[in-house]
């Protein structure tokens, strides 16, 4: 059995609000957004001034004006869950990393956050899939025979995916926030237990969302938008077999995309918003990051009994879903 022992997630200060991307004049307005996939802001690591003199039309510029990496915010996440398991930094004995925009492919992220927080001897290694990725990361952990982890197991998803917006397009510029969440994964004790993690992809449709190392972020959103309605609301009918999950206890996260996308899950499933857990409308899809933010939002209204489903679809085409138990 693995334990979920602490959650931390990270966002940088600026906020992009529905009315600054209508004052781009790229053809958004705040209603045609909130009409199409509900979000009314998101976070950036950019100065909004950089966008509004640049659009972001030279990618390559991003990192250089940034007020945060995607390192910064996987440490700040990092500590805030190691703090919530009540553990210290060196007690960690494995760090597994995702990020959807690394400065750099070596050394790894989980490398640079390690460095960071001063952890000597560690195994640490990234296993990348985006927006799935904490049910990934969890099925790994899940594989392992007891004796071959170590007692604390951290997981980090990071990423500054505003800085993979072209701005002169109105739909990606609407879509994405920055951010970054961690977990500490016990094998002794801890809040949550983890009774299940499933992730698959379907690589024949990976070119359907693409987030370009020299180019910008591009999808077929309607067709992605269709799969992955259909497709979660699949996983959450096995989900509630197979586990006897009772809506008006138990809570779901789904993937922080789009929340006109997530009322139609909710919507299918008879999901009452008191135990519909989410943070797209203020944060913009965060990525892998996305659904792990939201578990440690909500870190203190977690109550037993109850269970947590999360359930993700996202590039790859893959998909997952995470049981967790009080």
């Amino acid at each position: 059995m693995l334990f979920v022992a602490g959650m931390g997630s990270a966002h940088p200060d600026i906020v992009i609000d529905n009315a600054f991307l209508e004052s781009l004049e790229v053809g958004s307005s705040s209603e045609w957004i909130i009409a199409k996939i509900g979000i009314e802001r998101r976070k950036t690591t950019l100065p909004l001034d950089y966008i509004i003199e640049t659009k972001n039309s030279d990618y390559t510029k991003a990192p250089e004006v940034a007020t945060m990496s995607p390192t910064d915010l996987g440490v700040e996440a990092s500590l805030q869950a190691i703090s919530r398991a009540g553990i210290s930094p060196d007690q960690i004995g494995m760090v597994i990393a995702n990020c959807c925009t690394p400065y750099q492919t070596t050394p790894a992220e989980s490398q640079r956050i390690a460095k960071r927080l001063n952890l000597k001897r560690v195994m640490a290694f990234d296993v990348f899939t985006a927006c799935p990725v904490f049910s990934l990361h969890l099925n790994i952990l899940l594989s392992y025979a007891k004796d071959a982890l170590p007692d604390y197991v951290l997981l980090v998803s990071t990423g500054t995916l505003t800085h993979k917006v072209d701005y002169r397009d109105r739909t990606a510029g609407a879509i994405w926030g920055d951010g970054a969440a961690a977990c500490v994964v016990s094998k002794k004790d801890g809040l949550l237990k983890v009774l299940h993690a499933d992730f698959i992809a379907d690589p024949l449709r990976c070119d359907l969302v693409a987030v370009e190392s020299y180019g910008y972020f591009h999808q077929e959103g309607r067709a992605i938008r269709n799969f992955s309605v259909l497709q979660t609301v699949k996983m959450l009918r096995a989900l509630e077999k197979q586990f006897e999950l009772d809506w008006n206890r138990d809570v779901f996260i789904g993937h922080q995309a789009n929340y006109t996308m997530l009322t139609q899950i909710t919507g299918n499933r008879k999901i009452p918003d008191k135990n519909h857990w989410h943070n797209v409308i203020e944060y913009g899809n965060q990525a892998g990051a996305s659904c792990m933010a939201v578990l440690s939002q909500n870190w203190e209204k977690i109550t037993s009994p109850q269970k947590i489903v999360i359930s993700v679809v996202g590039a790859g085409l893959s998909w997952g879903s995470t049981v967790l138990e009080a």
